[in-house]
Formats: C-alpha cells, structure tokens, sequence
C-alpha cells in the first residue's frame, strides 16, 4: 500500500489557520503594535565610531514580530545623523521584509547640502521606506529677544547651534502627512508637535486612526496628553520615549493607557489596539459632525501675546 507522509498536509493546515487568523484580525479590526524605549543618538550627538543603534533595532524588530505585532515603533533621533538611503536604513529595511512588518523610527535625515531635518522614517512590510515625516515645530532650547523663544541666540556658527541647539537651523516640516498601511491610517508628530493641539486635531481630520507620536527627551511623555489627544479627536495612539526619559506607551480610544514604561530604561511593550472601536466611534461622532470651522479662523492667525496684542 502507498502511503503519504502526514506533513504536507500539516504545512497546508498550519498556512491555512494562520491566513484565517489574518483575514480575522482585519475583518475585526484587531492590530497588535509594539513600542520600544531605547537609547540611540540624542538631539546634539555626532556620529561616534562603533555605536550604531540600528544593529538594536533590527533585534527588536525581530522580537515584535515573533509577539504578533503587525508596526514597532521607535524614538526619535534615534539613529543619529544618517544619510537616507544609508548603511542604517539599508538594515532596518531588510530586517522589516524579513519580518513582513512595519517599522517607525526617528533619526536626523543629512541630506546633500549639509542641511538636514527630523525625520520620523516609516518602512513597510516590504522593506521599502514608504513614508517620511519632518518634524515642524522646532523644540529650540536658547532665545535671545522679546518675545520669547522667538529669535536665536545672536553671534553663535553653526558649528555651536548643532552642538547646543540644532532645530533652531534644521529644515521644518511643512505638513501633516497620513500614510495609508494595511490595517488602516497612521499619522505621525514628533516630540513637541505633541504640545500643539493642532497637530493631533489636523491628523485626525485627515483620516488618522492611530497617531504615532515619537519622543527623545528627559522626564516622561505626559499622558494626560495622551488621553485628551485620543479621547478629542477619535484616535488610538503610540508614543515612544528614549531610554534616558520614560513615557512610552499604547493607547486606547477614549482614554485607555494599555501599557507603558514608567522608568527611564530599556523597555518593550505590546498591546491590541481595538481599531473597529476607533471607527465605530469616528462614524458617530458628534464631536466631527458639530464642528464650526467658520469660528475658528482665529487658530490659524499669526501669534499673539497673552493680552491679546501683535508682537
């Protein structure tokens, strides 16, 4: 009698369920995300021989995909002073296809001119960099002048500004872009765009159902912001914080902190986000659907000081 080993069928079986589970998770709107708070290159570093935090990357990347995360997010500048394409980018890349996952992570973008820029960097599950975002509002650190925090410090090269205070010279974002993955849309904001309320509202405006937002800073990511961001505009949300500050977590529309670091250290954490509750709610939102963007023009006017008056 000719026999058949059992194997073939078990692989098929296997193939099979796990291909159902995949068409389940999106029929149900189930994304499991994972977040890592790490130490990289900082706001004011230089590129140093033998450091390259890309090499952690890749290994955190490996390990969300074998937890079932379908998008690992990582903190900003992280990956230092990097040309894009580059030896960096050229390994997040095919750890992301080997993987069939995607990626987020922060780095100062060096382009041509010497000029450069914050970019959060997103990789597909292909290992293409689909998607860039340079952050727009600058976190300058020194001013000089009335009012404040309006002007740079005067007689200082450029050799002081990326010792000291970079982002008063880096190229600003000019938009809020959406990036369209798979399992839904994802808007990204960096660091102190966060503190500008704008910033989420515009992401959800434009369709964003989970906001990404990266961090490199002391202390920890505030997640009253979190709440109020998600519970505001409809949204899930992620945020990473380097290992030198705290803060990282996944969120939950309304108001639902799912998991977080709450020590300034190496940290991983995952969680499932509940996209279908994220749309059953942007569908009915009275909030969307009762807005009055003809009385809001005053949002979009230069700045004013506290007493109302021009600068």
């Amino acid at each position: 009698m000719l026999t058949r080993s059992p194997f073939p069928i078990l692989f098929i079986v296997v193939a099979a369920t796990s291909a159902l589970g995949e068409q389940m998770d999106k029929k149900t709107g189930q994304v499991k995300v994972a977040a890592v708070q790490m130490l990289g290159y900082d706001k004011t570093d230089v590129p140093r021989p033998g450091f390259d935090p890309s090499e952690t990357v890749v290994r955190y990347i490996e390990r969300a995909a074998k937890d079932g995360a379908q998008l690992v997010v990582f903190p900003e500048y992280l990956l230092g002073r990097i040309s894009v394409p580059g030896l960096q980018t050229e390994r997040i890349c095919k750890a992301a296809a080997a993987s069939r996952i995607y990626v987020v992570v922060g780095c100062w973008e060096v382009f041509n001119d010497g000029s450069f820029a914050n970019t959060a960097l997103l990789f597909d599950r292909s290992g293409k960099t689909v998607g860039k975002y340079n952050k727009v509002h600058a976190a300058v650190d020194h001013f000089e002048g009335k009012p404040p925090w309006s002007k740079p410090p005067k007689g200082k090269d450029t050799e002081w500004f990326l010792s000291n205070d970079p982002e008063w010279l880096m190229k600003r974002g000019e938009g809020f872009p959406v990036f369209d993955l798979d399992f839904g849309r994802i808007g990204i904001l960096t660091c102190y765009d966060g503190w500008f309320p704008e910033t989420f509202r515009t992401l959800s405006l434009k369709g964003a159902e989970i906001l990404i937002w990266i961090n490199g800073r002391r202390g920890t990511v505030e997640d009253f912001i979190v709440k109020s961001a998600m519970f505001q505009n409809e949204v899930a949300l992620i945020a990473t914080n380097q290992a030198y500050g705290a803060g990282t977590m996944i969120g939950q529309w309304p108001a639902r902190i799912m998991a977080s670091c709450s020590e300034p250290k190496e940290s991983y954490i995952t969680a499932t986000i509940n996209l279908q509750q994220v749309r059953q709610a942007r569908k009915n939102s009275r909030n969307i659907q009762q807005r009055r963007p003809d009385l809001y023009g005053e949002i979009v006017k230069p700045s004013r000081q506290p007493d109302g008056t021009s600068p």
